[in-house]
C-alpha cells in the first residue's frame, strides 16, 4: 500500500539511526517501540483515565440498568447521557491501537524487505546483508514462527508469542479489573474486544515476522508500567485532594464555632442585665 511507504521509510530511518549507536538490530526495535509509545503517551493517558472513570461509574451504571431494564432504548439513551456528562469514552481503549496500526504495517514491510526502506549509506544496511545480524535471542527477526520447520528451533519463537499473550492479558486486566458485567450493548462489545484481543495477537504473531512480535511484547511491557504509574499518580492526587477538602471543612467548622462564640456570650450578658433590672 502506497500510504504505508512513508511510514516504512520513517521507521527504516529511525532503526538505522538507533543502530548506529552500537545496539543490535533486535534492541533497535525495542528502542523504537519505546520511542513510539512515548510519542502516543497523551492518548494512552486519556485511555487509562477514561477507563478509570468507567470503573468508578459502575455503581451508577448498574442503577440505570436496573431502573430501565424493561426499556433498553431508554437505558442506552440514559447511559450515553451519563457517559457524556462524566467525560467517558467507551471506545477510548482502542484509540491507541488504531493509531499504531500504520506503524505495525510499516514495520511489517521494513522487516520483510529491509533493504528497500533503510538508507544505503548507513551501517544497518551493510549489516543486514549478513543473516546473523538479524538474530535476536537465536530468532531470525525477519521470519515468522510458522516458517520454522523444527519444533526445537521454534521454541524461542513460541516463548515470545506466549509472553505477548500473557502481557496483553495483564494489561487488559489492569484496565478492566473493576468492571462488572454490563447490560449495555456498547460496553458489552468493548468487554468482548478486550477479552479477544490478547488471543488475537497471539494468533497473528504466529504468522508475523518475529521483529514485529518483539515490538508487540515491548509495547505491552511498557504500557503495563505506564498504566500502573498513571493510576498511582491519580490515586496520590485524589488522596491529596481529599485531605485538602477535609482540612477545608475543619477550618470552616472552626470559623463557624468562633463566629458563634461572641453571639452566645452577648446573649448571656443581655440575660444577666435583664435579671438585674
Amino acid at each position: 500500500m502506497a500510504i504505508i511507504e512513508p511510514f516504512a521509510l520513517a521507521i527504516g530511518f529511525l532503526l538505522s539511526y538507533i543502530y548506529d549507536f552500537g545496539v543490535s538490530y533486535g534492541l533497535s526495535i525495542v528502542v523504537l517501540t519505546i520511542i513510539i509509545n512515548i510519542i502516543i503517551f497523551p492518548l494512552t493517558l486519556r485511555q487509562t483515565r477514561s477507563t478509570k472513570r468507567m470503573q468508578d461509574a459502575q455503581p451508577e451504571l448498574k442503577k440505570l440498568q436496573k431502573q430501565y431494564k424493561d426499556d433498553k432504548e431508554e437505558m442506552n439513551k440514559k447511559v450515553a447521557e451519563y457517559y457524556k456528562e462524566k467525560g467517558i469514552n467507551p471506545l477510548g481503549c482502542i484509540v491507541p491501537l488504531l493509531v499504531q496500526m500504520p506503524v505495525w504495517f510499516a514495520l511489517f514491510r521494513v522487516l520483510r524487505e529491509p533493504l528497500l526502506f533503510i538508507p544505503k549509506d548507513v551501517g544497518l544496511y551493510s549489516a543486514l546483508e549478513d543473516p546473523l545480524s538479524v538474530l535476536y535471542f537465536n530468532m531470525d527477526l525477519q521470519i515468522p514462527a510458522s516458517a520454522i520447520s523444527s519444533w526445537v528451533e521454534r521454541f524461542p519463537y513460541i516463548v515470545l508469542i506466549l509472553l505477548v499473550v500473557g502481557t496483553a492479558l495483564i494489561q487488559q486486566n489492569q484496565l478492566t479489573k473493576k468492571q462488572g458485567k454490563s447490560n449495555n450493548p456498547q460496553q458489552q462489545q468493548m468487554q468482548m474486544i478486550g477479552k479477544v484481543m490478547p488471543v488475537f495477537f497471539g494468533f497473528i504473531s504466529w504468522t508475523l515476522p518475529s521483529g514485529l512480535v518483539v515490538y508487540f511484547l515491548t509495547g505491552n511491557i511498557f504500557r503495563i508500567g505506564q498504566q500502573a504509574l498513571i493510576v498511582k499518580l491519580d490515586e496520590n492526587q485524589s488522596d491529596k485532594s481529599s485531605k485538602e477538602n477535609e482540612k477545608k471543612k475543619e477550618k470552616d467548622q472552626e470559623n463557624e464555632e468562633n463566629n458563634e462564640g461572641p453571639i452566645v456570650n452577648d446573649s448571656r450578658k443581655k440575660r444577666k442585665k435583664r435579671r438585674r433590672k
